[in-house]
């Protein structure tokens, strides 16, 4: 069970579930991989060993991040709110409850069109923006937050619509 399905409150259902799209992963493991490459070109050179060794490690670094990174976000939409969380130590968290929903915002470039994913950004009533980004398939992410919000428009009571007035 995830952060996404620990905190529903009790009569929230749970619409859909999502994780980072594994391009996030993509650069970080390029890098490490040609650096260990070139390591054993350089290895009969003692100061390019030393020097592709230590960008090796640093590489090796950012990988790991980026895999811990990618290991322990998840977002989700909810009948209530949109629900995210990024980081395993150092957690960041995100919740906004659908009827504070003013905007979605699409952003994808020509990779994430082509690979399929992108950012999308919610932004609440007060000006609250989040980006949610490397998010897969975020049209469909997006439109499950637009089919929630009109569901909960057309569930409304003409005097709850007079009362927002």
């Amino acid at each position: 069970m995830g952060y996404i399905e620990e905190n529903l409150m009790s009569d929230e259902e749970l619409i859909h579930v999502t994780r980072l799209h594994p391009i996030v992963l993509l650069v970080p493991a390029m890098t490490t991989s040609f650096l260990a490459g070139l390591i054993s070109i350089v290895r009969d050179i003692p100061w390019a060993f030393f020097a592709v060794a230590f960008l090796l490690a640093l590489s090796a670094y950012r990988l790991v991040g980026r895999l811990v990174f990618f290991l322990t976000s998840e977002f989700g939409i909810s009948s209530k709110r949109v629900l995210g969380k990024t980081g395993f130590i150092k957690r960041r968290s995100l919740d906004i409850v659908l009827v504070k929903v003013e905007a979605i915002r699409l952003d994808q470039n020509i990779l994430g069109r082509l690979f399929n994913y992108g950012s999308v950004e919610v932004t609440g009533t007060g000006g609250t923006e989040e980006v949610l980004r490397f998010i897969p398939e975020p049209l469909a992410f997006r439109n499950t937050i637009q089919e929630q919000l009109w569901r909960l428009n057309k569930d409304k009571t003409d005097a709850e619509r007079l009362m927002e007035m």
